[in-house]
């Protein structure tokens, strides 16, 4: 440090070098830069046996084109399904900042439609996802949960 410094607004910060890493001066660390979210098919554990879905990654990491939903004995609003679909969704679904959601309807012959959010995050390494998801007819929510995936 210099002797004619008044103070440490005035002092000339440098990076050093400890231990072999980089330290860079104080108030300017290097943030790290999260990993964009795998790309490739997300098998979801929704812990709900009657319900389960998958969700596919774009190659560039940047939307969903395709989903699906499977479900086994479910019962919402009166109706119990077994059964599933797949989705292509042109436009993808947009991951932003590493948040998505999905937001379907299930329209049933013999009952209410059923209206399923499914909202999730990527962690910072892009190999974990996790969220809630929604089942509601009518407006009246049937069932609700967690869910998680890793790649």
């Amino acid at each position: 440090m210099r002797g004619d410094l008044e103070d440490e607004k005035d002092m000339d910060y440098s990076y050093t070098i400890v231990g072999g890493e980089v330290t860079p001066p104080p108030g300017e660390e290097e943030e790290e830069e999260e990993a964009p979210p795998t790309n490739g098919e997300w098998i979801a554990l929704t812990g709900c046996s009657e319900f389960t879905f998958t969700f596919t990654v774009s190659p560039d990491s940047t939307g969903i084109p395709e989903y699906s939903m499977d479900f086994t004995e479910f019962k919402c609003g009166g109706v119990q399904i077994s059964g599933g679909w797949d989705a292509t969704v042109e436009p993808m679904l947009s991951i932003t900042g590493g948040q998505f959601t999905i937001e379907t309807v299930e329209y049933n012959k013999y009952g209410p439609d059923w209206d399923i959010v499914i909202q999730g995050s990527f962690d910072e390494t892009g190999t974990h996802a996790s969220g809630t998801w929604k089942i509601s007819a009518e407006g009246t929510t049937c069932q609700t949960g967690t869910w998680e995936s890793s790649r």
